[in-house]
C-alpha cells in the first residue's frame, strides 16, 4: 500500500574526473580506478615531482587565454596544470539503500487522508537507476560549481506487516535536476575534497517534486602516469538527507498485488473483532473503519489510495571508494562504488575544453 511512498534522491557525484586532473596538478589528488591503482603506483614513484618544469610553464603560458578559472594564470606559474575549466559529464548511476517509515496516513479515492497508526510498516527498499547530463565550471583554482539533468526509473518494496501481512512493489520513472558546489585543498600527492549538491527530484506518483541533499567527504592521491595523463584514487564517505514528508496517490492494484487482493479481504472480513482493532482508540478505530470500508468496496481497477508518510534513509551515511583516469587533457573518466549503509555505483566519462 505504501510502496511508492519513498521519495527517490539520486545523488549527484561529487567531485568529477575535471576536479582529479585539477587535483593531481595541485598535489591535491582526486581518484584512481581500482584497476589503474598499481600502475598508478608505479608511475608515481618515477615521477614524484607533479609540479610542471620552467619549460612546461613558459609554454602552457605563451598560448594561455582562458577566463576561467580566475587566478589561473597564477596557479600555473607557481607550477600547477590546470585542467580546462568547463566540463560535459555523462553520468550513470545505480544504488539501494534502506528506507524508515513512519506516520502513515491513508484514504480511498476522493475521502481525505487519515492517521493510519493500525498499519504497521518494516523498513522500505528504494533501488534507482540514472542517467544524467551535468555541465560545470572551475570558477577558481580550487572551487567549482556544476549543473545537471537526468532521468531516474525507480522500484520500492515495502512489507506491510499489521494488519496483514503482505509486501507491495511498485516501478515508476521520474526526472531530477540540481546544483552543486566542490571546494579542494591539499599537499604534495594528497588531497581533501569536500562536495555538496542539492537535487530535486519528480517522480509520477508523488504529488510535488523530492528534495535531496548529499555531502561528500574524500580523501585520495594522484599520480602520474605517463608525460600526459594522470590517474588517481580516493576513499570517503557520503551523507544523504532527503525532505521527510511524502504526499501522493497511487492505484490500488499497483499498491497491493493482484495475488493479495482476495486474501487481504477475506482477512479484513471480521476485523473489527481482531486484536489490533480492539486496541485501538475512536479515532483509529474510525479511521480504519474508513479505510477498510473503501478497499472492502474496491474495484481494484478503478480505486485511488492516497497516502502521507515520513521517511528517512534508514543509514544516512556509507563509505566509498574510487578513482580516475585522465586518457587526454580533453577526455577524462571516472568510477566510484559505495557500500556499508548504502550500496552504490557509478560510471562518469567526462569531456573538457577551454574557455
Amino acid at each position: 500500500m505504501a510502496s511508492e511512498l519513498v521519495a527517490v534522491t539520486v545523488p549527484s557525484r561529487p567531485e568529477d574526473d575535471h576536479m582529479a586532473a585539477f587535483l593531481s596538478t595541485w598535489k591535491c589528488r582526486a581518484g584512481v580506478m581500482t584497476l589503474l591503482i598499481g600502475a598508478a603506483t608505479g608511475a608515481g614513484a618515477q615521477n614524484p615531482d607533479l609540479a610542471l618544469t620552467q619549460a612546461e610553464r613558459d609554454s602552457i603560458l605563451a598560448t594561455y587565454h582562458q577566463v576561467f578559472p580566475i587566478w589561473g594564470r597564477k596557479a600555473i606559474e607557481r607550477g600547477f596544470l590546470l585542467p580546462l575549466p568547463v566540463g560535459l559529464n555523462i553520468n550513470t548511476f545505480a544504488m539501494e539503500q534502506g528506507v524508515a517509515l513512519s506516520e502513515l496516513g491513508l484514504s480511498t479515492n476522493e475521502n481525505p487522508i487519515q492517521a493510519s497508526e493500525f498499519i504497521a510498516l518494516g523498513e522500505a527498499t528504494s533501488r534507482v537507476a540514472s542517467v544524467n547530463f551535468r555541465g560545470d565550471l572551475w570558477v577558481l583554482p580550487f572551487l567549482n560549481v556544476y549543473g545537471m539533468y537526468g532521468t531516474a526509473w525507480a522500484s520500492t518494496t515495502v512489507p506491510v506487516t499489521e494488519p496483514v501481512q503482505f509486501t507491495s512493489d511498485v516501478d515508476q520513472t521520474g526526472s531530477y535536476w540540481g546544483v552543486g558546489i566542490t571546494t579542494t585543498i591539499g599537499i604534495k600527492h594528497n588531497w581533501l575534497a569536500i562536495d555538496v549538491n542539492w537535487t530535486w527530484t519528480d517522480l509520477e506518483k508523488l504529488d510535488v517534486p523530492v528534495r535531496g541533499r548529499v555531502l561528500g567527504l574524500r580523501y585520495g592521491r594522484s599520480f602520474k602516469v605517463n608525460a600526459k595523463s594522470r590517474a588517481n584514487y580516493w576513499i570517503g564517505a557520503n551523507n544523504q538527507k532527503f525532505a521527510t514528508a511524502t504526499d501522493g496517490s497511487i492505484a490500488l492494484n499497483e499498491a497491493i498485488p493482484p495475488n493479495v487482493a482476495d486474501s487481504l479481504q477475506n482477512a479484513l472480513a471480521n476485523y473489527q473483532n481482531s486484536p489490533w482493532y480492539q486496541g485501538l482508540g475512536p479515532l483509529g478505530k474510525r479511521a480504519a473503519d474508513s479505510l477498510v470500508a473503501g478497499i472492502m468496496a474496491a474495484d481494484l481497477g478503478s480505486t485511488t489510495i492516497n497516502y502521507h508518510l515520513d521517511k528517512a534513509p534508514a543509514d544516512p551515511w556509507n563509505m566509498i571508494i574510487g578513482g580516475s583516469y585522465e586518457l587526454t587533457r580533453n577526455w577524462h573518466f571516472r568510477g566510484e562504488v559505495g557500500f556499508i549503509g548504502r550500496v552504490q555505483a557509478l560510471l562518469v566519462l567526462n569531456y573538457r575544453l577551454a574557455l
